[in-house]
């Protein structure tokens, strides 16, 4: 009986570690690629956002970043 619970110990422990790595690589590898346009034109999309919201009576909801 010991035996058994041990076995299922290991096994939940194994999984959980290979959860874990998987894991970890899988987010190193998302920070390394960039996310942001880093050539975009701000000013230009902005202006573009303000006018087009202008025209549809909708409001401007500006949300930024940067690849740092």
């Amino acid at each position: 009986m010991e035996t058994v619970q041990r076995t299922h110990i290991n096994r939940a422990l194994l999984f959980l570690i290979t959860c874990g790595l998987a894991l970890s690589a899988s987010v190193a590898k998302a920070v390394s690629q960039p996310i942001y346009n880093e050539h975009a034109n701000a000013r230009h999309e902005i202006a573009a956002a303000i006018s087009q919201a202008s025209k549809t009576g909708r409001n401007v909801v500006l949300i930024f970043g940067a690849n740092w």
